[in-house]
């Protein structure tokens, strides 16, 4: 009997969790500017392994990309770079091409999905995102979650500022320079 009611307990509490929260799953696919697919099909197998100088270096550094997906408030009037617009942050590793995140519900009112490329060093320190021309990303999208299912984000496609993979080749990782159109996280002190 007090199993049963440790279950029951237990189915409880997962059902008022889906009460309040929703699933986000976004994919994304990358090309380069004539078009070419580099990732997930095509000459990168991940974009963990680039290389480059970063804002306020002036020597090259390991980095890896990384997907970011912003949750912000729509209408908010600082928009989605002020922080205090900002409802949740999801990041995907560098060797994914598809993310999946529980989010808080919001059936009444739509979150602005921004989504962009973050350059993260390897040795550690400040992350920073890419801008023209080193990455295109697409614009916002609203999207309403619903509690208990999936809001599917769909395809985002990014296209990187390289002319080809293979000729930007240095020390085995792919070499783009980000000094000038990589933005620093603004919460994040070097």
């Amino acid at each position: 009997m007090r199993t049963a009611l440790v279950m029951l307990a237990s189915v409880t509490a997962g059902l008022a969790c889906v009460h309040d929260e929703g699933e986000v799953e976004i994919n994304w696919t990358i090309v380069d500017r004539s078009g070419t697919q580099v990732f997930p099909s095509g000459q990168l197998g991940d974009t963990c392994e680039f290389m480059g100088t970063l804002p306020g270096t002036d020597t090259a550094a390991a980095y890896g990309l990384q997907t970011q997906v912003r949750l912000c408030e729509p209408g908010c009037p600082g928009g989605c770079d002020d922080p205090a617009c900002q409802l949740d942050l999801l990041r995907y590793d560098c060797s994914a091409a598809r993310g999946f995140s529980v989010v808080k519900a919001r059936p009444d009112a739509p979150y602005d999905f921004h989504v962009d490329l973050i350059a993260t060093p390897d040795a550690g320190g400040c992350s920073c995102t890419l801008g023209p021309p080193c990455a295109l990303a697409p614009g916002p999208r609203s999207r309403t979650v619903e509690p208990g299912l999936v809001t599917d984000l769909q395809v985002y496609l990014f296209v990187l500022g390289l002319d080809d993979i293979l000729a930007s080749a240095e020390a085995g990782r792919t070499r783009l320079d980000l000094a000038s159109c990589c933005t620093p996280d603004p919460t994040c002190a070097p």
